[in-house]
């Protein structure tokens, strides 16, 4: 394995570490990975939801909020249909469990069997015939078209909750609520569809507070000079829809000649330290100017924040942590914004502590639906581990049990390997409704026989997987030679519908190309394409759009089917297509060291600087370190069947400067058991590349490096 380790600007380390009161050493990693803009940082640095982007930005999201309000004040029946994956059933869990709080009767449903994606007509028809008047859709819906106009048909609204790539052509729905819309203005577009229900769940709060579409300005004003600068915001939902700034001059102009006049007319008036405010107004415009509408927002921040209590806004900006993300100063009018938010958070639970308890299964979600762990997602997987490890109940924590997962420290790695996993094998083996029961169950005996049941299908699943592999190996390595080591197609009408994904993604990275795993359910055939960044997978299917029945996905990953009377038909037409394919070149990946460590860093606080840069996943890989002229003090040979892993003790030498201790921490080494002897021996020193982790043993943690390459040291 080869490795890298960018050069570093001095300077910038130095400027980073100023700025944003971190060490050196985070700092430096932060100038390595290349992540220097504020918002980029905020979100390394930053785990409070109010740095959450605000749900109203979603395009339609206030119109879904508004129909569910209708359907609630009606007693409608409702349905919610999701996806048989991990980040469609977290989803369908998530909006069901909202729905019920609110007192509706809600049905659902996910493809169970070898049921296609998305909902189907029947399934529509059924729910019309029973008084089904609004269906959700959820990780799903994006390109049902004719399904969703077929719904409106039969008096049956629709509100699609989703997050993948839409088609030129979109659904009739009541609204469509998916960051991914070319015309969104919603500011990132990587959150999963669990993600996506969580902003609606939370604008669902929102709307049950007196603020929900109330025009509200928040307004601050200070002396400059001989002047005084009025700066104002106004909000709708919370969103900034309007700013202003404007100098006056005391005694020079009635309010009315300013434009601060039309700017408030009509909103509630809300600002800091009312009686100093009115006293600026009075001195500005008059004693005449009504003063009386201005409320004091001061003493109820104070309530709820007492250490701001007697604190001005002047005072609180230079210690204000949006300060840090800013390129300029903020204003005292966005210091108000902030503590506003705040304070609303606390005071209305469904914004603040009960939103904060359904992220636990919105980290479940992103992390397992391979979303990228930038931006907010960081903060969303971040807080859903802390809610997910400080209070393991209901049915998560009896799956965890049953994983023997119970009392660890789970990561975002935990949830990628060993969770989402279980719950995916549930829809790869057409029982995805078992892994929603199980999540939504109440009685602990249903969790725990449910449980059960998951860790079952994982097993079968695997058993399925590993046979299907050694079928279709052969068959796809002479696809990859028929179709110019461009491209692999295998199709067998033998293989388990619910492992094509699985097959299509180890094929494309077995083959270093983009590939296609079809099977045949009774008259479709059904396949999922994987890429490593080719291709984008669904601008590879758009190509067949005449021919196929229904497709969708991500970039990375997708799915279709299409009549088997066409199939002989879209293999042609795959073949022909591969000679003019346009495929990126993809690099062989290169170990990038986020920083050389000296030998006093080898001790397990080493583990708190990784965790500032935690979670790891799509988007934000594991931070790896390079030491130099370790020795190797023990080596074990370990493996349950084949002893091909290595546990070790690496040392460094004594502490900087008064030391006496030698630095030592376990490490292990996967699959590094054939270098011994050849590469290097016990006492040796050697240059070791590791990332920084866990071990458990008997519900103990301790610190230990996974050790990802070495070669011969200075001696």
């Amino acid at each position: 394995m080869s490795w890298s380790k960018p050069p570093l600007d001095a300077e910038e380390v130095r400027r980073l570490a100023g700025r944003y009161g971190i060490d050196k050493l985070e700092a430096a990693i932060l100038a390595r990975r290349g992540i220097s803009s504020p918002e980029e940082i905020l979100y390394v640095l930053e785990d409070d939801l109010q740095y959450l982007h605000n749900p109203f930005l979603l395009d339609d999201l206030e119109d879904a909020v508004d129909r569910l309000l209708d359907a609630v004040n009606e007693g409608e029946r409702v349905m919610v249909f999701g996806d048989r994956d991990v980040d469609g059933i977290t989803s369908t869990v998530l909006l069901v469990t909202q729905l019920q709080r609110l007192g509706l009767e809600v049905e659902w449903r996910v493809p169970e069997g070898d049921s296609p994606y998305g909902v189907t007509l029947e399934i529509i028809e059924e729910f019309a015939a029973r008084d089904g008047t609004l269906l959700f859709t959820v990780d799903c819906g994006t390109t049902s078209v004719a399904e969703i106009a077929h719904a409106s048909q039969l008096g049956v609204d629709t509100i699609v909750i989703d997050h993948h790539n839409p088609q030129a052509e979109r659904p009739p729905a009541v609204a469509i609520v998916n960051p991914k819309l070319p015309d969104s203005s919603y500011p990132f577009d990587g959150l999963a569809a669990c993600g996506v229900v969580a902003k609606f769940c939370w604008a669902v709060g929102f709307a049950a507070t007196p603020l929900y579409k109330a025009p509200l300005v928040l307004m601050q004003i200070r002396p400059a000079n001989d002047t005084y600068v009025i700066e104002a915001i106004k909000l709708e939902n919370l969103v900034e829809v309007d700013r202003l700034e404007e100098n006056v001059v005391p005694g020079m102009v009635s309010l009315q000649q300013t434009r601060v006049g039309e700017f408030l007319f009509g909103n509630q008036i809300l600002v800091y330290d009312a009686p100093t405010q009115k006293r600026m107004l009075h001195t500005l415009f008059g004693p005449g100017v009504d003063t009386d509408e201005l409320v004091d927002l001061a003493p109820e921040v104070a309530r709820v924040f007492p250490k701001l209590r007697d604190k001005s806004l002047f005072a609180l900006r230079p210690q204000a942590r949006i300060t840090r993300y800013r390129e300029q100063k903020p204003a005292e009018v966005d210091l108000l914004h902030a503590l506003f938010r705040a304070y609303i958070s606390r005071i209305y639970p469904a914004l603040g502590d009960e939103f904060r308890t359904l992220l636990d299964l919105v980290a479940l979600g992103t992390v397992g639906d391979m979303m990228p762990l930038q931006n907010e997602n960081r903060i969303l997987v971040k807080r859903g581990l802390e809610v997910l490890n400080l209070n393991q109940s209901g049915g998560l924590a009896r799956l965890l049990h049953q994983l023997g997962l119970s009392g660890r420290t789970l990561t975002a790695t935990d949830l990628g390997w060993k969770v989402s996993p279980v719950i995916n094998a549930s829809g790869r083996m057409g029982e995805p409704g078992t892994a929603v029961r199980q999540l939504l169950a109440k009685d602990p005996e249903e969790q725990r026989e449910l449980a059960v049941r998951l860790n079952e299908l994982n097993k079968e699943r695997r058993r399925v997987g590993d046979e299907a592999w050694k079928q279709v190996l052969p068959l796809a390595t002479r696809s990859f030679s028929e179709h110019a080591e461009r491209l692999v197609l295998v199709h067998d009408e033998s293989l388990h519908r619910g492992v094509t994904g699985l097959l299509a993604g180890k094929l494309a990275h077995h083959f270093k190309a983009p590939a296609a795993v079809i099977t045949r359910c009774e008259d479709r055939a059904v396949g999922s394409v994987r890429t490593r960044g080719e291709i984008a997978a669904t601008e590879f299917l758009r190509q067949f759009d005449d021919l196929l029945l229904a497709w969708g996905g991500h970039d990375l990953a997708a799915g279709f089917n299409l009549e088997w009377g066409q199939f002989e038909r879209f293999v042609q037409r795959v073949r022909d297509l591969v000679p003019s394919l346009e495929l990126q070149s993809i690099a062989e990946p290169i170990v990038q060291i986020d920083a050389e460590l000296p030998h006093h860093y080898l001790h397990p606080e080493l583990e708190r600087t990784v965790a500032r840069f935690e979670p790891f996943g799509q988007g934000n890989p594991p931070l790896v370190f390079l030491a130099r002229n370790v020795s190797i003090e023990n080596i074990e040979f370990i493996g349950r069947e084949e002893q091909k892993h290595l546990k070790l003790l690496i040392a460094g030498d004594r502490e900087p400067v008064g030391g006496n201790e030698v630095v030592r921490i376990p490490a292990v080494y996967w699959n590094g058991a054939g270098e011994v002897g050849k590469s290097f021996r016990p006492n040796d020193r050697v240059d070791v590349v590791f990332e920084v982790g866990k071990n458990y043993f008997r519900n103990n943690e301790t610190v230990q490096l996974t050790v990802l390459a070495m070669r011969a040291g200075e001696g």
